[in-house]
C-alpha cells in the first residue's frame, strides 16, 4: 500500500474516532448503536461496518464504555475519552464540528425520545412459547407484557399484531388496569 494513502487512512480513522467521542460528549447522555449511527449518517465515510470497527477500538482503548440494558447496547464517553478529546480537540476540523453540532441540535431531541415497539417470541419447550411485547423510550422500558403461547403460530401472530397495533393496545391496557 502506498505510504501516503496509508497515512491518510490512519488520519481519517483518528478523526472519526474523535468525531464519535465528540458526539458522545456533546450528547451528554448514553446513546445506542443505532442512535449514534443515525446522528452520524450525514457525515462522510461512515457506514455500519466502519462504525462497528471504530466503536470496538474506542471501547478497547477505554475511551468509550458500553453496557447492555433491555437487550440494547448503550455507549457513553469515559473520563479517559473526555481527556483524550480535550487533548486532541483541535485535530477535528471546525467545519466538521459545526456540521455535527447542527445535527446534534436538530436531531438529538428526536433521537433521544424515540419510542421503540418490539416483540419477540422464544420457545420454552416443544409446545410452549413466550411472546415478549415491549415499548421502550429513551432506553427505558415503559411497558412489557410476557404471554405464554401454546404454539409457534400463536406466538408469531401475537408478535406481529403487537408490532402493528401497540399504539392502540397500550392505552387500552392501561385504561383497563386503571379502572375501578
Amino acid at each position: 500500500m502506498d505510504e501516503n494513502k496509508e497515512s491518510k487512512d490512519m488520519e481519517k480513522l483518528a478523526e472519526n474516532k474523535l468525531l464519535i467521542l465528540y458526539l458522545l460528549d456533546k450528547a451528554n447522555c448514553t446513546l445506542s448503536n443505532l442512535q449514534i449511527q443515525r446522528l452520524l449518517y450525514d457525515i462522510d465515510g461512515f457506514n455500519y461496518y466502519y462504525f462497528q470497527h471504530i466503536i470496538a477500538e474506542l471501547i478497547s482503548q477505554k475511551y468509550v464504555s458500553s453496557y447492555n440494558q433491555d437487550n440494547e447496547l448503550l455507549y457513553d464517553i469515559t473520563p479517559e475519552g473526555k481527556e483524550i478529546l480535550d487533548l486532541t480537540n483541535d485535530a477535528l476540523p471546525g467545519i466538521v464540528k459545526l456540521k455535527l453540532d447542527n445535527i446534534i441540535e436538530k436531531e438529538l431531541p428526536d433521537v433521544k425520545n424515540e419510542v421503540a415497539v418490539t416483540a419477540q417470541y422464544v420457545p420454552e419447550n416443544d409446545n410452549e412459547y413466550i411472546t415478549k411485547c415491549r415499548i421502550t423510550e429513551s432506553h427505558k422500558t415503559l411497558f412489557e407484557l410476557n404471554i405464554y403461547c401454546a404454539s409457534s403460530e400463536q406466538a408469531k401472530l401475537i408478535s406481529e399484531n403487537w408490532k402493528k397495533h401497540a399504539n392502540d393496545y397500550y392505552p387500552q391496557i392501561i385504561e383497563m388496569l386503571t379502572k375501578d
